[in-house]
């Protein structure tokens, strides 16, 4: 008998369970006997159509009958149909074969339950494997079998959603497949909280169905779309993205992206009207193609009138990440070449430091860099192509001093070059000095936590591992201000553990440390948090504002609260606590600069739930803004000026030129320590108005307005 019918059973239940335990449902172990009310499917519908939406038919929730469970299948069915999930016929016929355990028609049922809410495609099959061809086309991937049995492709997927933890796939032993699937299953799990929805042994079995792998790998699908959503923000900082469906809708953002990563193929890009959508997404599609070679994928009308899915969309854009600029497209333009990293500032004597280039607007040329050393002698310089005229370049320098950077594109320094880099010391972990009560007791399932002052040091890495008898949990590190660090644990067994920290892998003073792991839960997991804007978590806070958080200790007995919040330079914030009535407690942290707060509060020295919460504060006011644009000049001089949001906080930079042709278009590209630079061209003259905000706010000086006249020998030009 085929082992595929048991696999793709063990699959869909672990897929449903992964669904329903996140919404406190029970629990699926048999799809004859857990299905026969129907409860479950239903449940996973409403869970996947949001908090909010209701099921236009009523069900018996707890069904003591048979007549209520087939009639919870008959409303579900007639759903399911009115909704094209399945066909009439399906819908009139099942309910009978279904309470009477036609496993192949459960399992067929399930199976399009995830096409429709999970995968989300009419054609889940073909949809994902064109979506796969492009996400990692140096797999070749054929199909969701035999391509999937030795783990090197699964391997190339979890690289490219987390680049550099297997770098090395595509050389992996095919004979050892199930130990290849085994680690990269790992990783997903623990780092990407994607489930294991299959065994390894099962994947590696070459009669492995495909629905099975198909349904394990769509759960990859959220973590690439946001690393695409990422990519596409980083391409397109001055444009809002929130998603991969109605925000590309119109073409304007399609215009703006090929424009960026092939300046000069789209006439004024930025002055197309979003009412006329479908032929904007037309040309786009065209223009992608030539300049790009972006093959359209998708029709114009379907992709203007959202009649394709996010995947669809999804797929077709994600080919602008592995396209290459047509030459007779390209223009010579260093100025609109970035340099960005820590090794244009800083380094280590001994060890690589690295920064990367990103040149995919600045057209034809070719990259130079050179490294020279505190006596003027040249250092070698590493190069890796990340495609799309992006490059990753290291260099180690031996001796102690300032390093010049010289960055060159086409002949022609890029911005900020030549740079100035000093190299410090080796790193010294006896240097680390450490804090918390996470560093001697935790308590399982409750996150603990321990602080590392890194700043004496020297530049280095720093990191972690705990091990229990049976268990070793994750440690995760935040840096929350430069060289100081926030480290995170959660164990899952009581007993001793050793907590080993490392800075540049050498042990920190005092490592590895003994923690204590008691299974009582303290008081503090008692208190609870009933209001305060500190509970907004995706909320941007104005600098000045007080920022409040209702705290309830009555559960929690006798005990003392206190509250601290770590600035946005990490420095010791003080948080105001107001006593009222029948032990409640009004919390209010006063910002003053724009960053990230954290703000850590204790019972009897015990984070409560959710501690430390994170307070996001922008501050218009700390930008300011300087250079020739913003002053008097004359046509067609290029109205250079630069915006420094280092002390802004968290926010969207925003530029708009007016003038006496309406907008202009304005070029930005970041430079160093959050330096924004901005240049437009003025063509005609009159009166130009200069709008700069931070979040929607004007920032200091702001609008500026200028006048342009025109050149004459009256005035010397």
């Amino acid at each position: 008998m085929s082992s595929s019918p048991r696999i793709q059973a063990h699959t869909f239940i672990r897929w449903m369970n992964n669904k329903l335990v996140k919404a406190h449902k029970p629990l699926v172990r048999s799809l004859v006997r857990d299905l026969q009310s129907a409860i479950p499917l239903i449940s996973l519908v409403e869970i996947s159509l949001g908090e909010g939406v209701d099921l236009p038919f009523a069900y018996h929730e707890e069904p003591g009958s048979e007549g209520e469970k087939a009639e919870n299948w008959r409303k579900f069915l007639e759903y399911l149909s009115d909704n094209d999930v399945v066909d009439k016929e399906f819908s009139e016929t099942s309910t009978e074969d279904i309470m009477g355990g036609n496993v192949k028609l459960i399992l067929g049922l399930v199976w399009m339950l995830i096409q429709k809410y999970h995968i989300q495609a009419e054609d889940a099959k073909r949809s994902m494997l064109d979506w796969i061809q492009v996400v990692i086309p140096e797999a070749n991937v054929k199909n969701f079998t035999t391509d999937w049995n030795d783990g090197r492709v699964l391997s190339a997927l979890v690289n490219t959603c987390l680049p550099g933890t297997i770098p090395n796939w595509n050389v992996l032993d095919s004979n050892s497949d199930v130990d290849n699937i085994t680690t990269a299953m790992q990783i997903a799990e623990e780092e990407l909280a994607i489930p294991a929805l299959l065994a390894p042994d099962d994947m590696a079995n070459r009669e492995v169905d495909e629905l099975s792998i198909l349904t394990y790998i769509s759960c990859f699908n959220p973590v690439l779309m946001q690393n695409l959503l990422y990519w596409l923000r980083s391409k397109l900082p001055h444009r809002s993205i929130d998603n991969l469906t109605l925000d590309w809708a119109n073409g304007i953002n399609l215009a703006h992206l090929i424009e960026t990563l092939a300046p000069g193929s789209w006439d004024n890009f930025d002055q197309i009207s979003p009412e006329e959508g479908e032929a904007n997404v037309g040309k786009g599609l065209k223009l992608a193609y030539d300049a790009l070679g972006v093959s359209p994928r998708l029709k114009q009308e379907d992709f203007a009138k959202l009649d394709v899915g996010e995947l669809q969309i999804a797929t077709y854009l994600w080919q602008f990440r592995n396209g290459k600029v047509t030459p007779s497209y390209a223009e010579n333009n260093s100025q609109r070449c970035i340099a960005s990293g820590l090794g244009l500032t800083r380094g280590t004597s001994g060890e690589p430091s690295k920064f990367t280039v990103h040149a995919g607007n600045a057209g034809a040329g070719r990259l130079e860099v050179a490294v020279s050393d505190p006596n003027g002698e040249p250092i070698e310089v590493l190069f890796e192509e990340l495609g799309l005229s992006e490059y990753n370049v290291t260099y180690v320098p031996q001796v102690y001093g300032d390093y010049i950077i010289s960055v060159l594109w086409a002949d022609q320094h890029v911005p900020g070059s030549p740079f100035k880099a000093v190299v410090l010391g080796p790193p010294d972990a006896a240097k680390c000095v450490l804090s918390g009560e996470g560093l001697h007791i935790a308590r399982p399932g409750w996150p603990a936590e321990f602080l590392v002052n890194a700043q004496t040091a020297g530049v280095g890495h720093l990191s972690a591992n705990i091990q229990g008898a049976n268990t070793a949990p994750l440690v995760e590190i935040e840096e929350y201000a430069e060289g100081k660090f926030r480290s995170t644990f959660t164990a899952k067994e009581s007993g001793d553990h050793d907590l080993f920290v490392y800075w540049c892998n050498e042990p920190v003073p005092g490592s590895p440390f003994l923690v204590h792991v008691e299974d009582a839960l303290p008081p503090s997991a008692m208190i609870k948090t009933t209001g305060g804007r500190m509970l907004l978590t995706e909320t941007v806070h104005r600098a000045g504002d007080s920022i409040d958080l209702d705290v309830d200790t009555k559960d929690a007995g006798d005990g003392q609260l206190a509250a601290v919040a770590i600035g946005p330079k990490g420095d010791a914030v003080p948080v105001e606590i107001i006593s009222n009535r029948n032990r409640t407690f009004t919390l209010k942290l006063l910002t003053s600069k724009g960053g990230r707060y954290l703000v850590n509060v204790y019972f009897n020295g015990s984070h409560i739930p959710n501690s430390p919460f994170k307070v996001r504060v922008c501050n218009p006011e700390a930008i300011w803004a300087e250079g020739p644009g913003l002053m008097d000049s004359y046509v067609d001089d290029l109205g250079d000026f630069q915006v420094f949001t280092r002390d802004a906080g968290h926010g969207t930079l925003s530029v708009r030129v007016n003038g006496p042709k309406d907008k202009f278009r304005v070029d930005m590209w970041k430079g160093a320590d959050r330096t924004v630079n901005c240049r437009y061209n003025p063509e005609v003259p009159g009166k130009y108005t200069i709008n700069i905000k931070w979040e929607d706010e004007h920032i200091r000086g702001s609008p500026f307005m200028i006048t342009v006249r025109k050149k004459s020998k009256e005035n010397g030009i």
